[in-house]
This record gives C-alpha cells, structure tokens and sequence, in this order.
C-alpha cells in the first residue's frame, strides 16, 4: 500500500541534492493537517461525470467534501460523493462484499462512465484488497473501477495528488480508445491542484485569446472523456505547483509530450509562461501572435495602474501564507508597487523557498519558523501596512486589528492574468482604504 517512490521524485531538481533526499515521509502522530487522501479526492473529484465512493467513515466523506463542493458551481456527479459509512463491525470483519454491492449500486442508479474508489486508513486497519474488489467490479459492470491507494496516514496533501497522478496515469489517459477530438496544432493541458481549479478556466481564457488551446484542465473541471483525451496534447503545462509532477513526467516518457511549468500571477509571469510555450512550439506565427497580445495587454495594464494604484505605491506587505501561495503572487505585488518587507512561511517545500528567493528583493526577510507573537513583533518593527495570509495564518489579523488580505483558497477571487492582476489591486486598495480599520483602533469612550 505504501508507495515510497513517490517521495522521492526523479523530475525535481531537489532530490539530487547531496543533504536531503526526497519528500519528508510523515511521523507518527504528525497528521494534524490535511492528508493524503484529501489531496487525492482534491485532483479527481473535479472530474464533473464521475462517481467517487470513500472507502472509509463517514467523517472521513466530510474531509474534503464541504470544500470541493463549494468550488465550482452548477450541478455535477461527482458533487455527491458516496461513502461506505463503515463501522467497528466493517472495519473487524471486513466490508470487501459490501463495498462490490455498493459499486453495483452506484452504477445502476447513475451510470457514470467510471467510479474511483478511496482508499483510506480505516481500509488499512481493515486490511482489505481494494485492488481485488475493484478488479472484479470492473469485469462485472464493464466500466473503470479504478482504487485510488491514499490513505491519510501515508502523507501530506501533496503526496495524495501524486497517488490521483499515478491512478491517472495507469489507467485513464490513453488508456482506451478515444474519439479523437479535432486537434489543433497548439493544443495543451494545465496539471494543477485544489487550490488552482478556478485558476484554470481564468488561464484558459487568457491562452484561448493568445491562440492556445487547452485540451484538458487536469486537477480543475474536466469530463471523464476530456481526460482520456490528454494524451493527444503537444505540452503540459504545471500551474501553481508541482505536485504533479510524477504525472508530467510519466506522459513525458510515455506519450513523448514535453513539460513545463506556469505561473500567471503577474505580467512578468504571464510573459515568462507564454514563452516557454511558444519555446516548445517553435512557431513563428504563434510567436508573432503571442508577441503582440502580450504588448497590447501589457499597455493597457500599465496604463490602468499607473492612473488608479497610485494609493498602493511603497505601502508595506508582510506575507504570511502556506505552500506556493508564497511565491506567486511576489511579482504581481512589486507590479502594484508594494514593497514586500518579510514572508514568513508555513509548510513550505523546498522548491517553495527557492522559488521565494528567485522572485524577492535585497530587503525582504525569510522566516521559515515563525510564530504568532514574532509575526506581530515583525509587522510592528518593520512598520508594514497590511498583511496577506492564508491558512493557519488567517485569523492572527483579524484578532489583532490590522488590515490584511485572506488569499486561501476557500476565500478569494481569482488573481490570474491581466483581469485578476486588476482584481487584486482593487482589493488591496479597498483594503487600505477601509475605515473599519480607524474605528476599530479608537479607544472606548469610556476610557477617553
């Protein structure tokens, strides 16, 4: 059931470092945060056509189900979830033919074109064969019964996108026949996660305007059969992360389709992402193309700026955010004029701190430890004027009275492309600009 080659991943650049080998592999007792199994459920459950059984109890259906159904709107398959509800008695005498009942069940009643079984760490302590049940599922009913092995005691969010990436890869993309869709000669797919899914549709916008086409949004909203599709596409595209990255390589070796990563928060990344794209290309119209979309948005935006974020130029901004919501947003906020003054980090990666580092001025401190009291001693010495947070973060501000802006997932618009680049400075200009922030501050009158 445990798969350790997925913590140690051939395509990073980080596993060939001399001192350090690899993904960190969980402690005992150390899960206090989301697990594998969530950052499974994270990549596939936006696959809009498809049934997802949880192989677990009930609370571990509630995991992430609350948040992929607040994600994207409209009425889908996969936003109903199906759990096995095992008890101690399932879980003692094992649940194998109740879980094969529930799978016909599932396909009687709502057809899906494939069904993706969870496993979780109630299917550890049960010792059951999901592979078997799903196997022979399969034989009976016709359709992919594919068990997705993560259960949440194997690792952290990151390591449960590698475990989708991998039941993807073996037995979705490419793995049937297909019709073929028209192909165009720029065609790509995104590979993202959770916290990018509503990223996607904003980044496919923006390419489908510079003449690109994305063929399938993988880890964003997508059919069963789009997904199927994706290895007909000339080059992947990593967005936001890397956590797919198993699965960028295995298609690369596979299906011969090269990768690359993306970022789209800022025009300096956008410019840099449609490069690398008309790089694999090797177009010349499509270069012609790209050349002229970027400079005519890129005037405007600069115009739009210059006449309306003046109120943002040399504020002060502390980051206090988790993951890669660390780095990118760092040159979308030096496009605003705001002067990043420290980034303190929680659950960072390594590639999340070099990719920090490569984007950050001489004067921007690094804390990779920090804890609540130090943020505020921080904030106060370095006089910023607002914080942007995210995660555990999120609630220090808001006790503490101090203008600050949530870009957790769960919670902000999207800030992609030229539009959101828009979005954001508004929002952080609203923020400034808000007298809650006096009023809250002013002494009681009985106290004056």
């Amino acid at each position: 059931m445990h798969h350790s080659g997925l913590f140690v991943e051939p395509a990073c650049e980080h596993n060939h470092c001399p001192d350090k080998m690899g993904c960190s592999s969980p402690k005992p007792g150390e899960r206090t945060q989301p697990c594998a199994f969530q950052g499974s459920q994270s990549v596939l459950m936006p696959i809009l056509d498809t049934a997802h059984l949880v192989h677990g109890t009930a609370s571990c259906l509630q995991n992430g189900w609350g948040m992929l159904k607040a994600q994207s709107p409209g009425a889908s398959l996969s936003k109903l979830v199906f759990s096995m509800g095992m008890t101690e008695e399932n879980i003692t005498l094992g649940s194998e033919k109740k879980l094969l009942q529930m799978i016909g069940q599932i396909i009687r009643r709502h057809h899906p074109p494939c069904i993706f079984v969870y496993a979780t760490c109630s299917t550890v302590f049960a010792m059951e064969n999901l592979n078997a049940v799903c196997e022979q599922a399969e034989k009976t009913w016709g359709i992919p019964v594919i068990a997705v092995d993560n259960p949440g005691l194997s690792g952290g969010p990151n390591i449960g996108n590698r475990y989708a990436g991998e039941a993807l890869f073996k037995k979705v993309i490419g793995a049937a026949d297909v019709e073929v869709q028209e192909c165009t000669p720029f065609d790509i797919n995104l590979i993202g996660g959770y916290p990018f899914a509503q990223e996607m549709k904003e980044i496919e916008g923006l390419l489908s305007e510079a003449g690109i086409r994305v063929m399938t949004r993988i880890g964003g909203d997508c059919s069963f059969d789009e997904l199927r599709a994706a290895h007909l596409a000339k080059v992947n595209m990593l967005v936001g992360g890397r956590s797919m990255l198993n699965l960028a390589r295995h298609m690369r070796d596979t299906f011969d389709i090269p990768f690359c990563e993306g970022s789209f928060f800022g025009s300096n990344e956008i410019r840099f992402s449609l490069r690398q794209l008309a790089y694999y290309f090797q177009n010349a119209e499509l270069d012609d193309r790209l050349q002229r979309y970027m400079r005519k948005e890129e005037a405007r935006l600069r115009k739009e700026i210059s006449l309306t974020c003046k109120p943002l130029k040399g504020k002060k901004v502390m980051l206090f955010t988790e993951g890669s919501e660390s780095w990118l947003y760092i040159s979308a906020l030096h496009e605003l004029g705001l002067r990043i003054t420290a980034i303190g980090t929680h659950s960072n990666a390594r590639e999340d701190v070099s990719r920090i580092k490569e984007r950050i001025k001489e004067d921007t401190l690094i804390l990779t430890e920090i804890d609540e009291k130090s943020m505020l001693k921080l904030y106060e010495s370095r006089q910023a004027d607002l914080m942007i947070v995210s995660g555990r973060s999120a609630y220090v501000p808001l006790k503490e009275k101090i203008p600050f802006l949530d870009i957790d997932e769960d919670r902000r618009k999207t800030y992609s492309g030229y539009a959101g680049l828009r979005r954001m400075a508004e929002d952080l200009m609203d923020i400034l600009e808000q007298p809650v922030w006096q009023t809250v501050c002013r002494r009681p009158p009985w106290e004056v």
